[in-house]
């Protein structure tokens, strides 16, 4: 048995990375998640603040509320006070209702998200993006006339149920990682262009964010959300005229398929396609986005209520500061320290290290009791900066190039859900311990985390023989370079009369000709189907 490969690793070409047509791909598209987020930072503040303000002022309403600001509350410190306890009522109706809202959304947005998805990659990026926005840009209107003429919150399941029906912000990262993956080959490469959709995400939230407090502290709530129903509308409008397609993808015949066909696109990867070791490794990566996902947008009303309230007692344009602060340290630092961590280990090692890191932080924010406590959760947690793009671009290696937006359906389909489960789980713990301990949730959220972890290090293992044959090769001296190939050992080989040698790995799964005159890759493995270039030597 031979053991060296018959194919030798190759540098990279300028036609295995990055064009420079997909590079200005990249950076519209970034742009686009940029302005969009920036309209949803002013306006999310916005939405649990005002919420909370109408629900303490409904459970105040017999008693003299004092304060200044928009909030117009107190923060009761005496916990014998009965305004104390009516405090904390305000808290469980207020996140109460808010998981009513999240519960509506998420439910319509589980069906949009098979249906946009199942599509995606027929129709094209464009209106993928055009739907959630759209769906946004009328959610933040119709709550800019909710807060204008002080309609009753409930007013605010329609805005919901507008959101839900096109996508919501699921949809919306659907296209934009979707979009990404299309202008970056399956490498390293692909991670880092993930990595640079959620670090535009995260600087138009900090930019935003301290804009927000100022905002909202001085004008009230409705001029934000009027200016962040306009930011999202410039969005759509870029969107719809100048987004440019992505090219040398190769989309299907038809675009219309059944509701079954829309299913098995979406949700094939992980039941019915590929080997059964590439399933059980798409069933473990899912299931590290789940463990990622479930605590973030399960709980990030929480996180808003525990710091308006005992022992932070924090202003809007203080929360506003702490987000901007922890974004952009966790955007300056955090990715570059990916990239230089990449230099010695694998993306997997550095997602197991992020999420004990996240789970870490949560620990603290548990028991925290002052500023700094929280300025100390946010460090610890910078690590784990590029932990979604991570979690995402495991799956996105694991898939062909031409589903990558049934893939990315699949995943915001799963985030959707988790926000559906997570949110009333969440939500009910804090409920029910708020007044007994406000950061018991943090313990829960902390040790979801860890699992993740844990199912994460499984992965490294399970996936092994699947990874190696990402690694791109090439023949002995004197045959050109391969730009896409596999590792091939020569463990089964057979000569026919034309001199045609063939080779087969050990995972049974890669196939190489190699004749004197030329080489032909084909490679069926967990990553799809392709076929590599036929290229002829020289005489």
């Amino acid at each position: 048995m031979e053991t060296e490969p018959l194919l030798q690793k190759v540098e990279d070409t300028p036609e295995s990375g990055v064009k420079k047509s997909q590079i200005k791909n990249l950076l519209f598209g970034n742009m686009i998640i940029f302005i969009v987020v920036m309209g949803a930072m002013l306006f999310s503040p916005v939405m649990s603040q005002y919420l909370y303000k109408r629900v303490t002022e409904d459970v105040f309403s017999s008693h003299t509320v004092v304060g200044k600001g928009p909030m117009n509350h107190t923060c009761y410190l005496n916990t014998s006070n009965p305004d104390y306890i009516l405090q904390e009522k305000a808290q469980q109706i207020a996140a109460a209702k808010q998981m009513q809202f999240t519960i509506l959304k998420s439910s319509l947005a589980v069906i949009t998200n098979i249906i946009l998805g199942s599509y995606s990659d027929s129709i094209g990026r464009k209106f993928l993006f055009a739907a959630p926005l759209t769906g946004q840009c009328l959610r933040f209107g119709i709550t800019a006339v909710i807060i204008y003429w002080k309609l009753d919150i409930n007013w605010f399941f329609m805005s919901a149920g507008i959101d839900g029906l096109t996508g919501g912000n699921y949809a919306l990262l659907l296209a934009s990682y979707a979009y990404a993956a299309d202008n970056t080959p399956a490498t390293g490469a692909r991670t880092m262009g993930i990595a640079f959709v959620e670090f535009f995400e995260n600087i138009g939230s900090a930019a935003s964010s301290t804009a927000a407090g100022y905002f909202i502290q001085d004008v009230n709530f409705f001029y934000p959300a009027l200016t962040a129903t306009l930011i999202v509308l410039v969005d759509v409008i870029l969107v719809v005229t100048l987004l440019p397609k992505t090219k040398g993808i190769k989309r299907p015949k038809s675009n219309w398929i059944t509701p079954l066909e829309g299913c098995r696109r979406v949700f094939g990867f992980y039941v019915s396609e590929g080997s059964k070791r590439k399933r059980i490794c798409f069933v473990l990566a899912i299931l590290i986005f789940v463990f990622t996902a479930l605590p973030v947008v399960g709980a990030s009303n929480i996180d808003t209520l525990f710091k308006l309230n005992l022992p932070f007692c924090w202003t809007p344009e203080k929360i506003g500061y702490y987000s901007s602060i922890s974004s952009v340290a966790q955007q300056v630092i955090g990715v570059p320290l990916t990239r230089l961590l990449q230099c010695c280990c694998i993306d997997e090692v550095i997602g197991v290290i992020g999420l004990l890191a996240i789970g870490a932080a949560d620990s603290l924010q548990s028991i925290a009791s002052t500023d700094w406590m929280m300025y100390g959760v946010a460090g610890i947690k910078i690590p784990a900066a590029t932990m979604f793009p991570i979690a995402r671009s495991i799956l996105s290696r694991l898939a062909p190039a031409n589903k990558q937006g049934s893939l990315f359906a699949s995943i915001a389909v799963v985030e959707t859900i988790c926000s559906l489960v997570g949110t009333p789980i969440y939500s009910n713990i804090y409920q029910d311990t708020v007044v007994v301990w406000k950061g018991l949730v943090f313990i829960f959220l902390g040790g979801t985390h860890v699992v993740g972890a844990i199912v994460l290090a499984i992965y490294i293992f399970v996936s092994k023989p699947i990874r190696q044959t990402r690694d791109v090769q090439q023949v002995q001296p004197g045959v050109p370079n391969v730009q896409r190939g596999a590792t091939v050992y020569q463990t089964e080989v057979t000569e026919d009369p034309t001199m045609h040698v063939h080779g087969r790995s050990v995972a049974g799964q890669e196939v190489t000709e190699v004749t004197q005159a030329s080489i032909h890759v084909h490679v069926q493995s967990a990553y799809g189907e392709e076929d590599g270039h036929y290229i002829k030597t020289e005489g």
